[in-house]
């Protein structure tokens, strides 16, 4: 009898694959893939998925005085304090992974609140950020985060290539095992 290993956690795998260097931008000294890839990636893999406001978050944001040092022209000018307005929000993600409903929540802050010229697009903005935040709690560009301590795609590819577990390394830190389930050939 010859068996054939089906991979339980097929998605898993598939979110856990750092994203191609064409897409890793840099910005401020960090990487980050932009919203739009994050989105298409994410359909692509577990297909429609919902993404519920949870809450909104409000603040007050201080003035800042005038620099004329400053590079940029609003540096320069300096910035109006701000009573009261969108900072953030909670959203959740829920999406099916493998066969399980996965529910994740995440908070998304809006980079400069002074970019924006009213809350909706700065609740947008706060969106944009949580959708990535999620999506990285289920796998999907968590390498730009972990950096060099990155280690899950390994770790599943190396579970996928057998239905041994895969001979743990004292140096790396553990995840769950996942796993795999074997059955029979069809024909067989």
């Amino acid at each position: 009898m010859m068996l054939v290993t089906t991979v339980v956690d097929a998605d898993l795998a598939e979110l856990a694959r750092p994203f191609p260097t064409d897409f890793v931008e840099r910005k401020d000294g960090s990487d980050y893939v932009a919203h739009h890839v994050v989105n298409q990636r994410l359909l692509s893999i577990v297909g429609p998925f919902d993404f519920e406001l949870v809450q909104v978050i409000r603040g007050d944001v201080a003035a800042m005085p005038p620099d004329p040092s400053a590079r940029s022209r609003r540096g320069k000018a300096g910035t109006p304090a701000l009573e009261n307005i969108v900072v953030g929000g909670i959203w959740r993600l829920t999406s099916t992974i493998d066969g399980r409903q996965v529910r994740v929540e995440e908070v998304g802050d809006v980079g400069d609140v002074h970019n924006w010229p009213h809350d909706g697009a700065r609740l947008k903005d706060a969106a944009s950020d949580a959708l990535k935040r999620c999506a990285m709690r289920l796998g999907l560009g968590l390498h730009l985060w972990a950096q060099e301590h990155y280690f899950l795609d390994q770790q599943l590819r190396a579970q996928h290539r057998s239905e041994e577990p895969a001979i743990p390394d004292p140096t790396r830190p553990q995840a769950p095992g996942r796993a795999t389930r074997s059955t029979p050939a069809a024909g067989e």
